[in-house]
């Protein structure tokens, strides 16, 4: 099977050749993909590269204002709680758990370990989309093309009812599918904070702005 594995220093991962770090850790490629393919999960490693330990109200701060696109002093309350439940409940366990972030749930902090550096490369967007394939929206763009040629096949070997169609029939159909396809997959990138981001001059930790503070 194939691994990432902590390079020398923490300074490099590889996800074609597995190595060994001195202390004998390694990743499987499925849970490489698995923490690539989130969006949150790669904020948290984004945010680890330049801090060696945040709280997690910090932590959440910075990967809401991501996904949100703006400012942290901007952030209204319920868009921190969506994302610090996330975190707290799914994402920063599953990271942990896999030795890729210590995290201490008792003191809130969420620390940088040796493996988490083995993600510095892969976590640039373009090189994320190279190192985790198979995307699933990719499939199914690519399931209803192959939808689309079925169909077409059979209205031209006459199979009721596609015969009796007309030519706009189809396109209509095919254009409506499309369209369709199209927006759940903007919703979702959209609901993922995919399309969002800001400058990423890594977490803020200034105690200055109430995090938990309710907006009207």
């Amino acid at each position: 099977m194939d691994t990432v594995a902590e390079g020398d220093g923490g300074s490099s991962g590889t996800l074609e050749s597995p190595e060994t770090s001195t202390s004998g850790q390694e990743l499987s490629t499925d849970v490489v993909y698995q923490t690539l393919s989130n969006q949150r999960r790669r904020s948290v490693l984004r945010a680890l590269q330049t801090s060696e330990q945040l709280t997690v109200r910090e932590l959440t701060a910075y990967v809401a204002a991501r996904e949100c696109g703006v400012p942290v002093p901007a952030l209204e309350y319920k868009q921190r709680k969506r994302v610090y439940t996330s975190l707290v409940q799914t994402h920063l366990p599953a990271l942990a758990k896999n030795g890729i972030v210590g995290y201490d749930k008792s003191r809130g902090t969420v620390a940088r370990t040796d493996m988490t550096a083995a993600f510095a490369p892969y976590l640039t967007e373009q090189l994320v989309e190279t190192a985790v394939p198979g995307s699933a929206w990719g499939k199914r763009y690519l399931a209803l093309a192959a939808s689309f040629v079925v169909v077409v096949a059979l209205g031209w070997l006459a199979v009721p009812p596609l015969a009796s169609l007309p030519g706009f029939a189809y396109g209509g159909l095919f254009a409506g599918a499309l369209a369709a396809t199209a927006a759940a997959h903007l919703r979702t990138e959209r609901l993922a904070g995919q399309t969002g981001g800001t400058a990423d001059a890594g977490p803020i930790r200034s105690r200055d702005w109430a995090f938990w503070r309710r907006t009207e």
